[in-house]
């Protein structure tokens, strides 16, 4: 009888507070404020009117809807939550229709077609951001730099590259009288770099998550286990404690783990599958961001691993209290265990494996000499590579713009004949992403894999992350 000593028996309801739908999402409204207010700071006023149309639209959605079907209005205000986190997702420059349609397709075909508010089979505002990035791709990735008070009334689009997408070449080269690793990453912390409207400021993020923590709207689990497991998977990949660090701060990766994975209605409604969620939700994310096309990964992540939630939710239960095995005795608790040495597990790895990447020497297979010259890196790289099914050298000496961080120029110094000559013009004017995913991005007419493309594709990303972390590193 000790085991139910801290437990009481009383009647239904079992209702041990005044939260209600409305309470929980105004806190959640309110957690958005700070990332709302930097994204106007940072972005202008342009970005406030989106994040309102997406809202305003979102809202008079659900309430069309309502009258059409001849339902009750409904004032519980999970509508707005879905248009300002969907606002907070748009570009800064992105035209009016796009909140518009966005707003639309998240309430009427997330939401209410499947019955409303704890109905949808996913959350409305990360559907609807796929929706767009698929429908809009071109215009969902039009992002701007940052710039207080000079976006405050310019409506101009002067597009600017992410650090997704461009690498450093979209960060400043010191902030805060900071240079390096750490310039770089107090810009993601502080948000004054490019991206969607909410997510560039961490800080904000943080407080806002902060905040729903202490009014106990979300589960820690969610959150923590997904940045766990995402920055376990960028450690080992980049084999780089400080690149790990960059993309845990970049994209949406923070505000996605904060404001929707942990939706109550598409996250699980147990304890321990929810940390099982968080894990594949960091998986995914990690499996698009190094080896996809795409650069982001969130909203895709969050909205593959919702449509598993209902099948978690039906295998994956929980042992009741005081559940017998079949022989009478106290079942296992071995999801419970389970899931804690994961947690554990994952912890001591990014532990581990920081320390490990931070104090060993960096070894570089193709890098022959690097030196700066005006406003260009000159770095000769080479190496032997088996083309035509014979060894062949090859070395090329690659001109890299500092400002831009894109190849100007490439010269080959060395190539045997046989024809399998790599194709240099594909390579000048692309950025590190671009070029490491330039075979995935393109035709076959346009990068024909041949084994000397390949080549000189994995010299050229091993002469970026030279640079970065040697050459502009120092």
């Amino acid at each position: 009888m000790a085991e139910i000593s801290n437990y009481s028996v009383a009647a239904s309801p079992h209702k041990l507070d005044n939260s209600n739908t409305r309470r929980v999402m105004a806190d959640v409204l309110i957690a958005l404020l700070p990332c709302l207010v930097c994204g106007v700071v940072f972005f202008g006023l342009y970005a406030l009117l989106l994040v309102f149309l997406c809202t305003l639209t979102c809202f008079v959605s659900e309430q069309l809807y309502n009258l059409v079907r001849k339902k009750p209005f409904t004032f519980d205000l999970s509508a707005l939550v879905t248009g300002v986190i969907l606002g907070l997702n748009l570009p800064p420059r992105a035209p009016w229709y796009i909140a518009v349609i966005g707003g639309v397709f998240a309430i009427i075909v997330v939401k209410m077609l499947f019955g409303g508010l704890g109905k949808n089979f996913a959350n409305p505002a990360a559907t609807a951001r796929v929706f767009l990035l698929l429908a809009y791709s071109s215009v969902m990735g039009q992002y701007i730099g940052a710039d207080i008070g000079g976006n405050i009334l310019s409506t101009d689009i002067v597009t600017a590259p992410t650090y997704l997408g461009g690498g450093i070449s979209a960060l400043q080269g010191s902030f805060l009288g900071v240079s390096g690793f750490g310039g770089y990453a107090l810009q993601l912390l502080f948000g004054v770099v490019g991206g969607s409207i909410g997510e560039t400021c961490k800080l904000a993020v943080l407080a806002g998550g902060a905040y729903l923590y202490v009014r106990r709207v979300i589960d820690w689990r969610i959150p923590a286990v997904y940045l766990l497991t995402a920055a376990a998977f960028f450690l080992f990949y980049y084999q780089s404690a400080e690149e790990m660090v960059l993309q845990l701060l970049s994209g949406g990766l923070l505000f996605g783990a904060v404001f929707m994975a942990t939706d109550y209605a598409t996250s699980p409604k147990w304890r321990y599958n929810r940390i099982l969620y968080a894990v594949g939700l960091g998986l995914i994310t990690g499996v698009i961001r190094c080896f996809g096309s795409y650069p982001e990964g969130t909203s895709l992540a969050i909205l593959f691993m919702n449509l598993l939630v209902p099948v978690m939710d039906h295998y994956i239960l929980p042992v009741r209290f005081g559940q017998l095995t079949k022989s009478g005795k106290l079942k296992p608790q071995v999801m419970k265990w389970t899931m804690r040495a994961l947690c554990l597990a994952l912890a001591l790895a990014i532990a581990a494996g920081s320390l490990a990447f931070c104090l060993r020497p960096r070894t570089y297979e193709y890098i022959l000499d690097a030196k700066k010259e005006g406003s260009s890196y000159i770095v000769e790289i080479g190496g032997t590579f088996n083309i035509g099914g014979w060894p062949q050298e090859r070395e090329y000496t690659v001109t890299v713009d500092e400002k831009s961080m894109t190849i100007s120029d490439i010269v080959a110094v060395k190539e045997n004949q046989y024809g399998y000559l790599a194709e240099l013009s594909l390579f000048i004017g692309k950025t590190r992403h671009e070029v490491a995913t330039l075979s995935k991005l393109s035709t076959d007419s346009e990068f024909s894999a041949t084994v000397s493309n390949t080549a000189l594709r994995d010299m050229l990303v091993e002469c970026f992350d030279y640079i970065e972390r040697e050459m502009e590193g120092n």
